[in-house]
């Protein structure tokens, strides 16, 4: 009992002693941080309406320009344009719409062209659908993937060339409207 009752007054004497020990003024440090940056897209119209001009019968079309910034080299696009109803009224339209071209859309980069031997034109694919949910009906392409000639990126503006029909010589004189929408998603390095 003796033995183990100094050995207490030892380490508790140990343990004040220690406890006297000066820490210095100040200190440093520091830790490793990181992050991933993730690929990431924008898209915007470079116009919000685009004046098609003026038609009697017959196709017709014009460009539609959006802007994409994005940090991937390749994009992929795919677009959809509706049909074209008078007075944009798109419910129950008492004037037949003027009907979308079925050839397609054709998609034009400033600094960029389709991978894989694709062509410039995105073919139509599917039913007629609601673009958007907008409620003007129209016509989706297919998914067309694009390689930007800039290093590490595509910050840039693609045209979209949709057609229209207006077969009817007996069309009502008017506007007609409807929509062109573009998605757009980025392709990760390595992947297609």
């Amino acid at each position: 009992m003796k033995k183990f009752l100094m050995l207490a007054v030892v380490v508790c004497m140990s343990l004040t002693l220690c406890g006297l020990a000066y820490a210095d003024l100040n200190g440093a440090t520091y830790t490793h941080v990181f992050v991933n940056v993730v690929p990431n897209i924008a898209v915007s119209p470079m116009l919000s309406n685009v004046d098609l001009g003026t038609v009697q019968t017959g196709a017709f079309g014009s460009g539609v320009t959006f802007r994409i910034d994005a940090n991937t080299e390749k994009v992929k696009f795919m677009a959809g344009v509706s049909q074209l109803y008078k007075g944009d009224v798109t419910t129950n339209p008492i004037v037949e719409p003027i009907a979308v071209g079925g050839g397609g859309v054709v998609m034009t980069a400033e600094q960029a062209n389709p991978i894989n031997g694709h062509s410039s034109t995105a073919a139509f694919v599917g039913d007629p659908t609601d673009i958007l949910g907008t409620g003007y009906i129209g016509n989706v392409t297919e998914w067309v993937t694009f390689e930007s000639a800039q290093n590490n990126h595509f910050s840039q503006s693609i045209t979209l060339t949709p057609t229209w029909v207006q077969a009817n010589p007996e069309k009502p004189i008017g506007e007609y409207s409807g929509v062109v929408a573009l998605w757009a998603m980025v392709v990760p390095v390595g992947g297609e």
